[in-house]
């Protein structure tokens, strides 16, 4: 299970994380295995940069909120996680948060940082979901070992040999060797940091998935956007489109995204709009693709 630590103030997160967990990876984002079957990813180079956050939202299954007061990037927190729709967490604030009518009017609100700590260690992971699915944030060249990428597996499990196809470069790879928390596996389940050795053409993130799967993979994305309703400014020129580690520029209009490069997604995703410009919020709505 997947927990995403979340707060305008890094240092904050990263001393709930200690609290919890030893630190194993660290890049945009950094993960803390802790107890059996959890581990926490902490956005590290959010508020710098949006895309951390988005990363780790999209590998969650829980999230843990922290704030001590109210500021513009909390804000921005709260409408991720309402876009991206982490629909259970925990809240601990002495504030009161405008939650009203998104998905943190359900999490949990615990006065401390002791408290969050016990509440996520004893987290039960929950049964993985159908489908081989894992989404890689990095994917590096080690000299001594080849090709090698670091992820987390989503859904189903891989396993040491199997033939996987990197969306959206559509580039089919061999896991070779595998590791699930620093340690030699020959498989790895839902909700496991992971680092594996591949054959095959090297790519740099986005989505592994059983050779025959469900995903589009396109320039143009046809659907409908809706704007979020703390977002007030008009969009302007280009955009971005963000789903599973996948970050593309592209230019939005009421029925379609056109992009620089192709996106790999799935017949009625919703795929976050972001205004990486914008200085007050940088994530402007979702654009629900066609079924």
């Amino acid at each position: 299970m997947l927990v995403a630590v979340l707060s305008d103030k890094p240092e904050l997160r990263e001393q709930f994380c200690k609290l919890v967990g030893k630190e194993a990876a660290r890049n945009d984002i950094t993960f803390y295995p802790c107890e059996a079957g959890i581990t926490l990813v902490e956005p590290t180079n959010y508020p710098e940069k949006i895309q951390p956050l988005l990363y780790s939202l999209s590998v969650a299954d829980y999230a843990v909120l922290l704030v001590e007061g109210l500021s513009p990037k909390v804000g921005e927190l709260i409408i991720a996680l309402n876009s991206m729709r982490v629909a259970g967490g925990i809240i601990v604030s002495n504030v009161p948060l405008p939650i009203s009518g998104t998905v943190l009017d359900k999490y949990e609100k615990l006065p401390d940082l002791a408290a969050a700590a016990a509440k996520v260690k004893a987290l039960q992971p929950e049964a993985a979901g159908e489908g081989t699915i894992a989404l890689v944030h990095k994917a590096e060249q080690i000299k001594s070992l080849g090709h090698v990428a670091h992820g987390v597996v989503k859904s189903g499990r891989i396993k040491k040999h199997d033939r996987l196809f990197a969306l959206p470069e559509k580039k089919e790879i061999e896991i070779r060797s595998l590791q699930v928390d620093g340690q030699d596996a020959d498989e790895a389940a839902a909700g496991a940091q992971v680092s594996f050795v591949f054959s095959g053409e090297p790519f740099e993130k986005g989505i592994l998935a059983p050779m025959r799967n469900d995903y589009e993979v396109s320039n143009v994305v046809n659907g409908r956007f809706a704007k979020s309703p703390f977002f007030r400014d008009e969009l302007k020129g280009k955009i971005h489109a963000y789903t599973n580690m996948q970050y593309v520029e592209g230019t939005l209009n009421e029925s379609d995204i056109t992009l620089s490069q192709p996106l790999a997604f799935e017949k009625g995703e919703q795929i976050v709009i972001v205004d990486a410009s914008n200085q007050k919020l940088r994530i402007a709505g979702i654009f629900q693709s066609k079924w």
